[in-house]
């Protein structure tokens, strides 16, 4: 794949530059990929707080992701993402970066090896029915879908979708659910080595385990422990959908009114004010139970997926599907 001219394979981590970009900082070299859903932000946010690891406040960092935001460069990703560095880095600094939809798009993690071939990647998988149901409920609550049903939303994808799941990615809930694919395009480009995939009972029963993998990987001091007390992205509803719907069609990138706001206001004011607005449209929300017959035919398609995933990263996924 043709890449920028300014980007280089070969990167010097210890004196935190990169080859041929005298004044840019070292590379991500730990990069949370997927999936959306499944506890990434609580996972990442709880591996930001080590000294030693240089993260981006914005919940997703789409460089490797955005054809627009890859042709702009790395200095434009790292003024968007990382604007206290380099001058404000310690020397033993490691950038950590997350984008959940990375691990779907071949030209993401093509643009992401490229970028550092010795980068670690981290998969945080779900059971894919509990992710697709919190995955539609999540869509409703930012506005991305109208469907009123669960069952209607899963309808549509089937029925209208076809091949561009990422073109419609706000609103595909079980397509992102067969992992196998992926994690093996992962470990196609990575190696063993530096793939880790982990469970969302993983998270759960262990996530200081998980963050101390991420440590290891990353070549920073592991005995760090995080604050792991705070759920971070908990389930909540829009207060308003119609308001939601329309905040939706407002901060979509091509928007021009976003963009005439984009020259005006520092990114990380209009961040901030992003998720203010956010914020005054949501409440707290607990889903209703899914469907009995509905979870029973989404265990059912999905069971073949699980089994291949199972074989291919050795792990027992027995409690997939049970209703």
């Amino acid at each position: 794949m043709p890449r920028p001219a300014h980007e280089t394979h070969t990167h010097e981590r210890s004196t935190g530059r990169s080859a041929g970009m005298p004044n840019a900082p070292v590379p991500i070299h730990a990069m949370l990929v997927g999936a959306p859903k499944a506890g990434t932000t609580s996972l990442y946010r709880y591996a930001a707080q080590h000294p030693d690891l240089i993260s981006h406040p914005q919940r997703e960092l789409s460089y490797f992701f955005s054809d627009d935001e890859y042709q702009r460069g790395y200095n434009a990703c790292v003024t968007k993402y990382y604007p206290d560095i380099p001058d404000n880095r310690p020397s033993q600094a490691v950038l950590l970066a997350k984008h959940v939809f990375t691990m779907y798009s071949a030209d993401a993690v093509a643009r992401l090896k490229s970028h550092d071939p010795g980068a670690h990647v981290f998969a945080l998988l779900r059971d894919p029915v509990s992710r697709a149901y919190s995955s539609y409920w999540y869509a409703r609550r930012r506005g991305w879908e109208p469907a009123k049903t669960f069952e209607q939303a899963i309808k549509w994808e089937a029925d209208q979708i076809g091949d561009d799941q990422l073109g419609h990615r706000d609103r595909v809930h079980l397509f992102v659910g067969i992992y196998t694919p992926h994690i093996m395009r992962l470990l196609d480009t990575f190696g063993n080595d530096r793939v880790h995939v982990f469970l969302t009972d993983d998270l759960t029963t262990d996530a200081a385990g998980l963050c101390r993998t991420i440590f290891e990987a990353a070549g920073v001091d592991p005995s760090f422990t995080p604050d792991l007390t705070t759920a971070h992205n908990p389930a909540s509803a829009a207060r308003s959908e119609p308001a939601a719907r329309a905040l939706a069609g407002v901060l979509k990138s091509k928007n021009p009114i976003k963009r005439a706001v984009r020259r005006l206001i520092p990114h990380t004011l209009a961040r901030r004010a992003r998720h203010a607005l956010l914020g005054l449209n949501e409440k707290p929300f607990t889903p209703p139970p899914m469907n009995a017959d509905t979870r029973r035919r989404l265990n059912d398609y999905f069971a073949p997926h699980n089994q291949q995933l199972a074989e291919l990263i050795d792990r027992d996924l027995g409690a997939w599907g049970r209703l």
